[in-house]
């Protein structure tokens, strides 16, 4: 049985932690951790896939870290995938630089003021999203390994990539955030039977207003972003 349905849930948990606070900025170090972590995941979950035989363990003792299970994705790329040697390796790069990174505000005091930007979290969840897409290409024969199959099937995750691809174009393209504005103010925010009581205390109108309008927009707002890309 593939267990690519739980890794994708899961990096989709971490879309909706990033999202949740996007304008306001609120979880972009969670983000980025959590994000950081479904690399070294979905990086595993290859390996084991492509060689059930495959561990993380050394043989000597003690887990792989993570530079030591990149070089085994590449390994397997360079011997079975070798068209697609440049690509995967190219994201594989940034992705260690990403960990690097990490550790050195994870684990030490050095960086624990460090701040993250919005670009920073884009960045890193486009990459992650490419990367998963290179790992698990479109399988007719067992859809449960293809990551565009599973993740049509989890969630809101379209939806959520479509909006991280508009951020990234946004930094090229300054009117995107605009045309990406007049189709949420169309979308419908309140479900078919709103609460008559009660409140919530929202610090960011403007997350608070992305995740309604993801949540009941459905794949009708997911193709009129996609429209914009």
């Amino acid at each position: 049985m593939s267990k690519l349905p739980y890794l994708v849930a899961e990096i989709n948990a971490a879309l909706e932690v990033y999202l949740s606070g996007r304008i306001g900025q609120r979880y972009n170090r969670t983000a980025y951790i959590l994000c950081d972590d479904g690399a070294e995941l979905t990086s595993k979950l290859f390996l084991i896939t492509d060689d059930p035989a495959w561990t993380d363990q050394r043989a000597a003792g003690g887990f792989k870290n993570f530079r030591e299970v990149t070089r085994d994705v590449r390994s397997v790329f360079r011997t079975r995938r070798l068209g697609d040697v440049n690509a995967v390796d190219s994201l594989l790069n940034r992705m260690e630089a990403r960990r690097t990174r990490r550790n050195e505000f994870f684990h030490s005091t050095n960086l624990l003021d460090l701040n993250f930007h919005a670009r920073d979290c884009v960045e890193a969840f486009c990459d992650l999203l490419d990367y998963g897409k290179l790992l698990f290409p479109a399988n007719p024969a067992s859809p449960n390994r293809d990551w565009a199959f599973v993740v049509e099937g989890t969630g809101n995750m379209e939806t959520y990539e479509a909006v991280l691809r508009l951020d990234m174009k946004a930094y090229l393209d300054p009117s995107v955030p605009q045309k990406m504005n007049t189709i949420l103010k169309k979308t419908k925010r309140l479900g078919e039977k709103p609460v008559a009581k009660g409140c919530e205390v929202v610090h960011h109108p403007e997350d608070y207003h992305l995740r309604l309008c993801i949540r009941n927009g459905g794949k009708d707002l997911r193709d009129k972003l996609r429209a914009l890309l």
